[in-house]
């Protein structure tokens, strides 16, 4: 075969996985949205739903605290790198290992979550009321022990990327989604609140029990063996510091909003908080999801086999397809932040005052969603590279900017301060990012990249002012956003097109082709 045809078929395959993948995570993402939806009618923002949304936060941020993004972004290098040098059994053994010590630190913290459980929702919601207080901190001795799902969780996933297989590990969130979405529709008016809090400890145990036959199918198999001192354990730990504190980002920034919002609008504040960042998440998630636990192993490979260049070309070409996508969607979002809220939470206990506080948010977190996405993608191939120090750098000058913001903002802003302190420290993270990847090795960003970032962001500007007049003659949600969405997509394509939008051209080019093939 020659190189054209492998060209062709790697492509082919490459963009084969992301479709596969990008309907997975699709799939998952809208039970995410429903599982939100139905805890919303339910609750809406009080008493439960701040207790709840506060003890299932512990877990996650002292997770990201103590090893979070290491899991995987210290483990997949190392593992890549034995696979290419020494050979798939070697690699395997090192697997075992590295998630035996992720299984000895996870049991740890969760021993120290459940003694400890007051103190720390006393540390992280200190102005919320006394009783829920007490029934945050009973739902955290519930739901601490999935960290240790968690971690075990995510070392599988580390293993099945780099074996080259991405839908199993895509499938993980549909599974824990599909069960709590099971459990509200049907034991919720049973068991309540702490019944919510089981199915959220069971969701994560599925997420690692559903990899374990696609594992041993590699020919994993576990042990309790382990080789701490093996050099590549202690690689992967030398490399795991400053990945870690280049990670603390998100769970420190989450625990100064969380703090600062305990003590607006008598806590409904967490809340509308926790609500507006699961749907920007879920927006924003899915394609960058996609590029990058694609590319991650790729960067890896790619950067231990010597052929950088290749990689870098690939990661440009990921964030100007990211940016053409996502542009429109912040547009969207920041315009349509109250319809899109009301339609998709406001029933039940959710009522108009509890959309007003979340869409604020909302529209706010979304300022920082493009720079999410790209940063996310660039901070990828650091790690692969071996250069953990610059992401750990950006990250705590960004952090640090986000705390100061919100002690500012919050009082002055409210909510909206809140949210708007975090898009702000994600554009600053990704500037530090951008600009010293180029200057590393000059493979980022040329003249033309930057005329197709500003093709996208115009033609989303355009898009955005048409929507912002014509949401005006709805009074409805759901007729402004059935109206404006489709509306405002044709607006940003058509003038994608005019402006010679590489990305649309792909795309005409593709159904062009497609049309005379049927023809």
């Amino acid at each position: 075969m020659d190189n054209k045809s492998e060209n062709k078929s790697g492509v082919g395959g490459f963009l084969g996985t992301a479709a596969i993948m990008g309907v997975i995570v699709i799939l998952s993402k809208v039970l995410g949205l429903l599982r939100d939806v139905l805890v919303a009618d339910a609750y809406g923002t009080g008493l439960e739903a701040v207790a709840y949304d506060t003890a299932s936060r512990l877990p996650v941020l002292l997770f990201d605290f103590v090893i979070g993004g290491v899991v995987s972004a210290a483990f997949i290098p190392v593992f890549n790198e034995l696979l290419v040098k020494k050979g798939k059994d070697d690699a395997m053994r090192f697997s075992v290992s590295y998630v035996n010590l992720i299984l000895l630190i996870t049991t740890t913290l969760s021993v120290i979550g459940v003694v400890f459980a007051d103190v720390l929702v006393g540390f992280l919601a200190p102005e919320i009321s006394a009783e829920a207080k007490s029934m945050a901190t009973d739902l955290t001795r519930i739901m601490f022990p999935m960290i240790i799902f968690t971690g075990l969780a995510f070392s599988f996933v580390g293993i099945l990327q780099s074996m080259g297989e991405f839908k199993i590990p895509a499938l993980i969130s549909l599974l824990s989604n599909a069960i709590m979405v099971i459990y509200l529709f049907t034991l919720n008016n049973i068991f309540g609140i702490v019944g919510l809090a089981v199915s959220m400890l069971l969701g994560w145990a599925s997420q690692a029990i559903v990899q374990m036959p696609k594992l041993h199918s590699f020919g994993w198999k576990y042990s309790f063996r382990s080789d701490f001192r093996s050099p590549y354990i202690k690689k992967a730990l030398k490399n795991a510091v400053p990945i870690l504190l280049g990670t603390w980002t998100q769970p420190v920034c989450s625990l100064i909003n969380t703090r600062f919002a305990s003590g607006l609008n008598e806590g409904r504040a967490i809340t509308a908080l926790g609500y507006a960042n699961r749907l920007y998440t879920i927006i924003a998630g899915v394609f960058t999801f996609i590029c990058t636990n694609l590319l991650f192993p790729y960067f890896s490979r790619a950067s231990a086999s010597g052929n950088k260049e290749e990689g870098r070309r690939m990661m440009t070409t990921s964030i100007k397809i990211l940016v053409f996508i996502i542009a429109p969607i912040t547009a969207g979002i920041i315009i349509l932040s109250t319809p899109i809220t009301a339609l998709i939470y406001e029933r039940g206990e959710f009522t108009s005052s509890d959309t007003a506080l979340t869409a604020t948010a909302l529209s706010r977190y979304a300022i920082g969603m493009i720079f999410l996405a790209a940063n996310e993608v660039i901070v990828k191939a650091f790690f692969a590279d071996g250069n953990t120090k610059i992401p750990m750098i950006s990250s705590i000058v960004s952090m640090i900017v986000n705390i100061a913001l919100v002690s500012v903002f919050a009082d002055k802003l409210g909510v909206g301060g809140i949210a708007l302190a975090s898009g702000i420290a994600m554009i600053l993270n990704f500037a530090i990012n951008s600009i010293v990847m180029r200057k590393k090795d000059g493979h980022l960003f040329g003249f033309g990249d930057i005329l197709d970032f500003m093709r996208s962001i115009i033609a989303a500007a355009v898009m955005g002012t048409a929507i912002f007049f014509l949401k005006g003659y709805f009074a409805s949600p759901i007729a402004a956003v059935s109206v404006c969405v489709p509306t405002g997509m044709a607006v940003y394509f058509i003038i994608s097109i005019i402006l010679r939008s590489e990305e649309t051209s792909f795309i005409l080019k593709h159904f062009t082709k497609k049309n005379d093939h049927e023809r």
